[in-house]
């Protein structure tokens, strides 16, 4: 078992990682409270311990139904040649991590796979429970009926046509099918997820006030409209991000970035003029007119000030071949993807020359300016404008990072910059008190 952050990891199933967030112990405790109070009301178990084996079985059983809904997902995704990075389970359930559909039948199938194992569940818990009612074991038969019911609620919630549930995968796939277009298909679903989060909120707040003894229903109903207008609002993003990157390449998503500095420039250097001067997340290394590496911003930042002009570029330099990379002329939705596991992605061009890094901060920036672009009816960057310097088509395949674009190695100081009297590799500059770092604003 391993703990990361609010996250818990069991180990792995069918070889698929399965983690826990600290939310799914509230969700066990409420569970077994609700399945203890209702047997023991019904059977009178209060004293002897059935009721409370008969909630915790039922728990088990209901949870193991959440968990066989996921699988299905990660196996069927899986076979249909999606990536499954793991399935974790919550408060309101489970999710299931995989890469995106390459067509809208693969969505249909792995999305579909989930309801129907809960379908065939409730079907084999309603053998056991005709089989145990002739037997005359009532307390079997409560909790597979229970749990036959619960499975069958279960399956038909999730195939409510909204997003963000199965439902709304489904309609997505179908929408996509029809409309030809993946990202369009995502806002349709994510319109119906939305209807249906404002109807449960109502609905929550109508049991609340106006239902006797709906305090806990009324809340609980109330906080599943609520997530579910969340998880809508996330898919529409979702849907706007496919469609702005949709056939975009990778370079697309670059900005202006920070000028080269050689192996020995100052870390202090390096702080002031590159990083706070060009707010970027990386600094390339040139050494030998090749990019040896890359310096970021939170390994600059980690050394104390006070050493930070005794420190050069290279001491934290992490040199190219240690960097996850992605080619320039790739998908830019294929590089999004990468930066939810790394912090920075190198972009190559096909000859194997660094032509740029990105950030998920700075493509957050890139898309955030788009969106306002799109809200108040601008015009997007045409694709010439979105290169190294701003000019893609100038630049040469094989001629490594985008030259022109400031200071290069070997040429002295960056123009207007405030250190204009020491070029990177020195010390400090001359009007810097001592001990002054000019990345400590």
């Amino acid at each position: 078992m391993l703990v990361r952050g609010h996250r818990i990891r069991l180990g792995t199933v069918l070889g698929f990682p399965v983690e826990i967030t600290s939310s799914w112990f509230l969700l066990v405790v409420i569970v077994v409270w609700s399945f203890w109070v209702r047997y023991a009301l019904e059977f009178h178990h209060k004293t002897d311990g059935v009721g409370v084996v008969m909630a915790i079985v039922a728990t088990v059983i209901f949870l193991g139904s959440v968990f066989v809904h996921e699988l299905a997902h990660a196996v069927v995704a899986r076979r249909r040649g999606m990536a499954v990075t793991g399935i974790t389970l919550y408060i309101f359930g489970g999710a299931t991590s995989a890469g995106d559909p390459k067509k809208p039948g693969d969505e249909f199938l792995m999305t579909a796979a989930g309801p129907l194992v809960n379908f065939v569940a409730a079907l084999v818990l309603w053998g056991i429970t005709i089989a145990a009612t002739h037997g005359h074991l009532a307390e079997v038969a409560e909790v597979s009926g229970e749990a036959a019911w619960l499975n069958l609620l279960l399956g038909a919630f999730n195939i409510v046509p909204a997003s963000p549930l199965d439902g709304g995968h489904l309609l997505e796939a179908v929408a996509w099918r029809v409309k030809g277009s993946r990202p369009k298909a995502i806002l349709i679903a994510a319109g119906a997820g939305t209807v249906l989060g404002w109807l449960l909120l109502a609905a929550g707040f109508f049991e609340l006030l106006f239902v006797t003894g709906g305090l806990f229903e009324g809340l609980w109903i109330g906080l599943i409209g609520f997530m579910l207008l969340e998880g809508a609002r996330s898919e529409k993003m979702r849907g706007w991000v496919e469609g702005v990157l949709e056939n975009k390449p990778a370079w697309y998503l670059l900005t202006e970035h920070a000028a080269p500095v050689t192996p020995e420039t100052s870390i202090g250097w390096l702080i002031g003029a590159e990083l706070v001067r060009h707010h970027v997340d990386a600094v390339p290394v040139v050494d030998s007119n090749h990019v040896a590496g890359v310096v970021l911003a939170q390994d600059a930042l980690s050394i104390p000030p006070a050493e930070r002009f005794g420190r050069v570029a290279k001491d934290v330099m992490r040199p190219v071949t240690d960097l996850p990379w992605a080619r320039a002329s790739g998908k830019a939705m294929d590089v999004l993807r990468q930066l939810a596991e790394h912090p920075i992605i190198l972009l190559v061009d096909d000859r194997g020359g660094a032509v740029g890094v990105v950030s998920e901060r700075q493509v957050g920036a890139v898309l955030e300016r788009l969106r306002l672009l799109d809200q108040r009816g601008g015009q997007p960057r045409s694709a010439g404008q979105f290169g190294p310097s701003g000019s893609w088509d100038q630049w040469q395949p094989g001629a490594g990072w985008q030259p022109g674009t400031g200071w290069q190695p070997g040429s002295g100081p960056q123009p207007g910059s405030p250190w204009d009297q020491g070029p990177p590799g020195q010390d400090r500059p001359k009007q810097d008190p001592p001990g002054k770092d000019p990345g400590a604003g």
